[in-house]
């Protein structure tokens, strides 16, 4: 480990009253509690914006990748001459402030390239020690010790009309202060900055504090409380000023104006001294919360995107990612919770290429369709950047922050969804598809379905010169344009092959026929698929709309109305899952293996495998699935092709295990499950190779290639 660096710390009178004069006094108000007990002096996860205490010492814990100074306007001189094309944060743009085109930031004051994300504060604390006041302040990214600058503001009478004024060195002024403690050292190794103080006079404080670049170009302030603004929400506050994505809509307009007064905190000096703990309660609405990640790629922001793998897929909107460090922030839109319910559901809502996690879930008929009127919270990951395509980093930032909101809030297993826009539609079906046993559903608008070439079947004469076609003519034209994108890529499946997983996981399909990124061929191409495949669905052709009609009208109800009584099958009597061991990413423990009542499925020769498999031993009840059509005027017109269900049929216990593997060499299963143990079963299993199945009783079942019946 590395000495740790001592800070230089000035400790300021106030000279003048420059700033506002009405600062707000009050503390942060009371939020009604919505979830688990929680414990301030244990916490790896966060609500940004929030205060809280453990055992005296105060820790304020902020939002994350939120450091983008003020808002400049759309057009100035600085920090370029057109402040418009910061807004335009998409690969190669040397002015963006951002690494995605479709998640603007309200400020607009850009990082020297080696130095992005080093003024992002994470965490400030404070504790009465002995006499002394210790601060101690944690940055999400650290690469030098001099990087950033922090400044901590203490108004010892709390009276606004008293002091104040410039903060140098920084580039921000406020009402009140009398006491400025700067922290320019940190330790590149923890990435803190600490000092401490002789204890300040007064017993009630309005504290309040800056991170900014080692110039004094202040880029984030702290105690702005969890009701922070996204408010960049798909309409014309998309393209317009002083609107962004990442929760810093307020800090950017305080920022442009170099006032800062709003931004506070009362502290009790006796609260520190008696060495209370209070915890600061999960608050409903739209929020930013904060979750820390076992799995890290670097530190701080890295617009070109960090590979998935040695493999990283190419091409047009091609897998990479951008967020780097331990701490990662997600969306959630908690609902109020309706008379007589107890419990919510949850909705994942992965967004599209190039956007990120507020996008989408910030809309407020979003909130109410799927949030308030279905009873579910919603969860937006950020899936490491506008690149992520939910596979490898990706799809492990999506599991921890639904597990995230899992482990804080009253969540009814039964009735949590999978949805997504666009690439985010892709990340709907494939998480649904990898993990149907825990999803009761799939929303999914305009979702890629993992290959440019997926087409509809239409005869096998047709199919294999259409496959002939795009093979040796079309691949090679378009390959070094839109690269692993065209037919499969690397780091994530072609999806569209794996919809048979979803069996038991009934999904809302909305495409455009004018789409012009997910073609109207893939569209065809799945709604053909799911007719094939016998799974549950409905798909809805829009004919007149395109790739973002249905994010600008904002309307989302008859897939609301779709999705309504959507519950998990928990222990069906068949199971389908298909599986291939190149799109497993051990690294972050993502091993997809299991499904159901079936476990440790194994690949004969490390490729695609399928395993379908039917246990009636318990007995039960299947669905009565019906196909239809239907059309629609709204949001705009439609036709849809279905297969919904319209009730259960009932199945008598039967001690059977039937259905076939290809390519699979080994798998589990849970004999509880299936009704199976201590009994004698009967199995009736097709195998194109030798296999082994393993019983949780104990028993175990080689099969060979071919036929295989008996009983054991």
């Amino acid at each position: 480990m590395k000495r740790l660096s001592l800070s230089l710390v000035f400790v300021l009178s106030a000279c003048g009253g420059s700033g506002s004069s009405n600062t707000p006094n009050a503390l942060q108000p009371e939020v009604t509690p919505v979830s688990r007990a929680e414990n301030p002096c244990n916490r790896s996860s966060w609500t940004a914006g929030t205060v809280e205490y453990c055992r005296g010492e105060l820790v304020y814990r902020d939002y994350i990748y939120d450091d983008y100074g003020a808002d400049a306007g759309l057009i100035a001189l600085s920090p370029s001459v057109l402040n418009v094309t910061t807004r335009a944060g998409i690969r190669g743009n040397p002015f963006a402030t951002t690494p995605g085109l479709l998640s603007p930031t309200a400020g607009d004051v850009t990082y020297p390239a080696d130095k992005r994300n080093t003024a992002d504060l994470v965490r400030l604390s404070l504790r009465e020690d002995n006499g002394q006041l210790r601060i101690e302040a944690e940055l999400n990214t650290v690469f030098a010790a001099n990087d950033a600058l922090v400044a901590v503001a203490i108004d010892t009478d709390n009276d606004a009309s008293t002091g104040g004024g410039a903060w140098s060195p920084l580039s921000v002024r406020s009402a009140g202060w009398d006491t400025l403690i700067v922290l320019d050292t940190a330790n590149p190794e923890t990435n803190v900055l600490t000092t401490s103080m002789p204890m300040p006079a007064g017993s009630t404080w309005r504290l309040q504090a800056a991170v900014a670049q080692a110039n004094g170009t202040v880029m984030n302030v702290a105690f702005r409380g969890i009701d922070e603004q996204a408010k960049a929400n798909g309409s014309v506050d998309q393209l317009l000023p002083g609107s962004g994505n990442f929760w810093e809509d307020k800090q950017a307009a305080a920022l442009a104006s170099g006032d800062i007064s709003a931004f506070g905190e009362l502290v009790n000096t006796a609260d520190l001294r008696n060495r209370i703990t209070r915890a600061a309660p999960l608050p409903e609405g739209f929020h930013q919360r904060v979750y820390t990640s076992a799995y890290t790629v670097g530190e701080g922001i890295n617009f070109a995107g960090e590979p998935n793998r040695s493999d990283n897929t190419s091409g047009f909107c091609s897998q990479s990612f951008a967020y780097l460090g331990k701490y990662q922030p997600y969306g959630i839109y908690v609902p109020p919770l309706a008379d007589g319910e107890t419990l919510r559901g949850a909705q994942l809502v992965m967004h599209g290429c190039e956007a990120n996690h507020a996008s989408q879930i910030n809309q407020r008929n979003m909130q109410l369709r799927f949030g308030d009127a279905r009873q579910r919270i919603l969860v937006s990951p950020l899936g490491r950047g506008p690149y992520g395509f939910y596979s490898g980093l990706a799809e492990r930032d999506v599991l921890d922050a639904l597990a995230d909101v899992e482990a804080h809030y009253e969540v009814d297993a039964d009735r949590v969804v999978s949805s997504g826009y666009s690439m985010g539609g892709f990340g709907a079906m494939h998480m649904a598809a990898m993990y149907p046993d825990r999803f009761s559903g799939v929303v999914n608008w305009v979702g890629a379905t993992g290959a440019l070439t997926n087409i509809p079947s239409i005869t096998p004469e047709l199919d294999a010169l259409l496959d002939t076609l795009l093979q040796d003519v079309v691949s090679p034209l378009l390959m070094p344009i839109v690269g692993d994108a065209l037919s499969g890529a690397k780091g994530y499946e072609n999806v569209i092959n794996y919809l048979g997983n979803l069996r038991h996981v009934p999904s809302a399909n909305l495409y455009s026929a004018l789409d012009e990124l997910v073609q109207v061929n893939q569209a065809i191409a799945l709604a053909k698929t799911m007719m094939n495949e016998g799974i549950p669905y409905r798909f809805y052709l829009h004919p007149v709309s395109e790739h973002l009609t249905f994010l600008l009208l904002d309307d989302w109800q008859k897939e609301s109305q779709a999705s309504a009584d959507w519950v998990l099958e928990k222990n069906p009597l068949q199971v389908t899952y298909q599986f291939d061991p190149r799109f497993d990413y051990p690294e972050y423990e993502l091993v997809h293996d299991r499904a159901y009542w079936l476990s440790g499925l194994r690949s004969r020769d490390g490729m695609e495998a399928e395993i379908d498999l039917r246990g009636t031993g318990c007995g039960g009840s299947e669905p009565i699935l019906v196909e239809g059509t239907d059309l629609g005027p709204a949001p705009t017109p439609w036709v849809s092709t279905n297969r919904v269900e319209t009730g259960r049929n009932t199945v008598a216990p039967e001690s059977l295990l039937s259905g076939s593997l290809r390519n699979v060499s080994a798998a589990s299963i849970d004999s509880d499950r299936i009704c199976s143990r201590g009994e004698s079963l009967r199995y009736d299993i097709v195998s194109d190779g030798p296999a082994t199945l393993t019983f949780s009783d104990g028993r175990v079942l080689s099969l060979v290639a071919g036929q295989n019946s008996g009983q054991f």
